[in-house]
């Protein structure tokens, strides 16, 4: 069984061998759903069942491993400020459903986005995101 590390350590030996960026968004999305719910469980128990809170997913890069990027959920009870690499969900935990709010990507993303727009349908909201994001207006 190999582990994060291990397969980062070998793709940083072997710079002929890349990693397509389809496999890796693959790789980040197994276990994200699970792990949204596993975070709603986890903060009904902190906070109870009877009011809503947020779910928040930081992307976060492994600092002595730069192919390594890691996803963080916690739940909070405030709504954040939007930031780079974050991710948010508004959860009620009475009728158990969970809706997305926004997603702020990386810094890089986000003004490249603000100034050449969407490549494709899919990132037209993304783009809104960002845009808002930039203008202060996204909360």
């Amino acid at each position: 069984m190999s582990t994060v590390g291990s397969e980062a350590i070998k793709l940083l030996e072997n710079p002929d061998r890349q990693q397509p960026v389809v496999d890796t968004s693959r790789e980040m999305l197994k276990g994200y759903i699970d792990s949204l719910i596993q975070c709603a469980r986890h903060g009904e128990s902190i906070y109870g069942k009877e009011d809503p809170f947020y779910i928040c997913v930081q992307t976060r890069r492994e600092r002595l491993l730069t192919n390594v990027i890691r996803n963080q959920f916690y739940s909070r009870k405030t709504r954040p400020s939007p930031q780079y690499d974050l991710a948010l969900y508004w959860y009620d935990p009475k009728d158990e459903k969970m809706q997305f709010v926004w997603c702020i990507p990386d810094r890089e993303t986000v003004h490249h986005l603000h100034a050449n727009g969407p490549s494709s349908r899919e990132d037209q909201k993304l783009a809104e995101f960002c845009r808002s994001f930039l203008a202060g207006t996204l909360y």
